[in-house]
């Protein structure tokens, strides 16, 4: 009798943060060793497993880059230990650099090749990431655009900043002095204005987007005002600030909602933030279609394919995740008290 030959093929997949080993089964092994580093050098032992071709690490550390490798054991002692494999535990539904990497180039078929490299793949997985994010404010709205802003307005600023993630939205407040910073700003989603004083049961009216064409609406201060006294008043998004038109009076409190820029992924084991409905599957396939548009020659109508399907499933899923009537991004937000022309009446639809 001999030493188990070396296992083959180990492979390792990840799901809602466990790590789940797979390999060959090596001849003579009665059982397996496996072993477990964070460098890929200095291994230790993980577990001993019967005669059984797989083991989930359970929960092993989200965001950290794990390397395994397996060895056939029996009376005799321990075989050579199989090829190498690495892979990131994320939270649920979400996915490393990493992975999202390998699963593009398994899907374009370039796992060996290296006509699109590492840096390449992620500037491009990146952009795919932004591309699904967009798609998903618009179609989802209040999931990816819950962050809020409030301004306290001076009676002179016409404009105000938008949240820079540093330091101007201290405890997500304009001009705060304590709190962390708001996140930085990606999409502005919608603004409202306070139109009480109270601060246990705050009564807010949403505001309308300026557009040019109306601009004669939006007359502060007029002769006339709303049932609540709130005279008509937009905004609109302009570089790095927010514009009300016209000036606002002093002491009117503004909230903002808006979708937060995405973080950064540039090394290996940095996590995604948008994938818990199980919708990376189109970063992949998107990232999979610019590396092969790269190549000339290349057939990609079955990613063209796939990619019109996710997009119709995002789509039914978002229509469906309410039982009641879906939220939709537009640009007023009709009262149903109204006839759906809002409190100002006259077909504005807002304030």
């Amino acid at each position: 009798m001999a030493v188990p030959f070396q296992p083959q093929n180990l492979q390792a997949q990840q799901a809602d943060g466990n790590i789940l080993l797979t390999w060959a089964g090596s001849l003579g092994a009665s059982s397996y060793q496996i072993q477990r580093s964070t460098d890929g050098t200095n291994f230790s032992n993980l577990a001993t497993v019967s005669q059984v071709n797989q083991y989930l690490d359970s929960l092993p550390g989200v965001g950290i880059m794990y390397y395994y490798q397996v060895a056939g054991v029996n009376t005799d002692g321990t075989g050579v230990y199989s090829n190498i494999a690495q892979m990131v535990a994320a939270t649920p539904g979400e996915m490393s650099l990493f992975e999202l990497r390998l699963r593009s180039k398994e899907t374009a078929d370039r796992v060996d090749s290296n006509f699109v490299i590492d840096p390449e793949w992620n500037s491009i997985l990146r952009l795919a990431c932004y591309e699904l994010y967009d798609f998903l404010i618009d179609s989802y709205e209040d999931i990816y655009s819950d962050q809020q802003i409030f301004i306290q307005t001076n009676g002179t600023t016409q404009y105000y900043p938008v949240p820079d993630g540093v330091s101007n939205y201290l405890g997500g407040s304009y001009n705060g002095v304590a709190g962390v910073p708001a996140k930085k700003i990606y999409k502005l989603v919608g603004m409202d204005l306070n139109v009480n004083t109270s601060t246990v049961s705050p009564a807010w009216v949403t505001l309308r987007k300026y557009n040019f064409i109306d601009r004669n609406k939006f007359v502060y201060p007029n002769s006339t005002s709303t049932i609540y006294g709130v005279y008509n008043m937009g905004y609109r998004w302009m570089g790095n600030f927010i514009n009300f038109i016209p000036t606002p009076a002093g002491n009117q409190l503004v909230r903002g909602w808006y979708a937060p820029i995405l973080p950064a992924l540039l090394s290996d084991s940095d996590l995604t933030t948008i994938g818990f409905s199980g919708w990376l599957r189109y970063v992949i396939v998107r990232a999979a279609k610019y590396a092969l548009d790269k190549e000339e020659g290349s057939n990609t109508a079955s990613l063209d394919a796939e990619i019109l399907f996710l997009k119709q499933r995002i789509e039914q899923a978002a229509q469906n995740k309410d039982a009641g009537i879906p939220d939709r991004i537009s640009e007023t937000r009709a009262d149903p008290l109204m006839s759906g022309i809002g409190w100002g009446g006259g077909g504005q639809a807002g304030w």
